[in-house]
């Protein structure tokens, strides 16, 4: 054994022999840290792919929060990253005590200065078709980031009531496969009308070269008197509006009893039921000695955007006044022609 060895170290040097032993000695540490290592109950990801094995689901009320995350963009961004308010003991004293509402809903945005921890102002933004956002001018005028982007983390379900739905109301049977249906693209982003109805707050002008590149004008949209005829306009063609203002989920119509196509729209549509159900200026403390004659002048058809013809039903999306209370209208149904085309993808 001796010649052996001998023979061995024979033309090999000693720096050698030493760089050896202290490789070998290292990969012997790193590999003790490794398995000594605590696991990190915080962590980014899920190491078995279940929502169970992340901390913040242990209570299941947030399953439908975890499982939207788990499928967006920011699934390898650990919850205290962005929730950096949030107070786990009050959390866990709400839930043992039954002391919370469901849906779950933050008492106040995520602020846009936890979002430049990891996105920098400078950052060169890849938007979809030919939009136009110049985020440094937002910045500057101090719109936070959630303002705009405050549904990339969860897809909105709260503010949208999705669990509230029979089919996602059992907390405890939310997967991502369930998340990823309702969890869309869409509903990740800002839409069109979120930047509008910002504008409109802040009484910033939004003609449409500001935002696009390329648009097709709608000349009948800047006349003066598109407010009082876009009603008109749309039931000479439904299917125009909805290429707009459809519902981006749920029904595309719903039935009004009235046979008019563009009231079973608007009454599906967010957008024009925003509108619809708040009392209209012209309707003042007098207006019933008056609706007789406003209804032979502007037509029944105008009364029923905001009215049904009985008591409403859920959802009907209109006002809680309505005609066959006093009146005996008839119902008719709406021809299928009618309806709005269906939008390809």
């Amino acid at each position: 054994m001796k010649r052996f060895a001998l023979q061995w170290r024979r033309g090999v040097s000693p720096g050698v022999i030493f760089a050896v032993l202290l490789i070998m000695f290292m990969a012997v540490f790193l590999a003790g840290c490794k398995e000594q290592q605590p696991a990190d109950t915080h962590g980014p990801a899920a190491p078995d792919g279940k929502i169970s094995s992340i901390e913040c689901a242990k209570c299941h009320e947030m399953q439908p929060e975890i499982a939207t995350w788990m499928v967006g963009s920011h699934s390898q961004i650990s919850c205290d990253k962005c929730h950096t308010k949030v107070d786990p003991a009050a959390m866990q004293a709400a839930q043992s005590t039954g002391s919370f509402s469901k849906p779950i809903k933050l008492k106040e945005k995520v602020s846009g200065d936890t979002c430049k921890q990891c996105h920098s102002s400078n950052r060169v933004f890849s938007l979809s078709g030919d939009l136009i956002v110049p985020h440094d001018r937002h910045d500057k005028a101090r719109v936070g980031c959630t303002e705009c982007h405050d549904t990339v983390g969860h897809a909105g379900i709260a503010e949208r009531s999705v669990t509230t739905r029979p089919e996602y109301s059992n907390y405890a049977a939310w997967t991502p496969e369930l998340a990823k249906k309702v969890a869309t693209r869409p509903f990740q982003r800002p839409s069109m009308w979120d930047c509008i109805d910002c504008h409109a707050k802040a009484k910033v002008d939004t003609p449409c070269a500001d935002c696009h590149k390329v648009w097709t004008s709608l000349p009948s949209h800047d006349r003066a008197d598109w407010l009082s005829a876009h009603g008109r306009e749309g039931r000479n063609n439904v299917s125009n509006c909805s290429m707009c203002h459809a519902n981006k989920e749920g029904a595309k119509t719903i039935p009004s009893g009235t046979g008019d196509g563009i009231i079973d729209f608007e009454r599906a549509t967010p957008y024009c039921y925003g509108c619809h159900m708040k009392r209209p200026a012209f309707h003042g403390d007098n207006f019933m000695s008056q609706h007789a004659n406003n209804a032979k002048s502007k037509g029944l058809l105008n009364c029923f955007a905001c009215h049904s013809l009985n008591q409403p039903k859920t959802p009907q999306n209109v006002t809680g006044t309505y005609c066959n209370n006093c009146h005996w209208f008839q119902e008719k149904q709406t021809p299928a022609a009618a309806q709005p085309a269906e939008k390809k993808e």
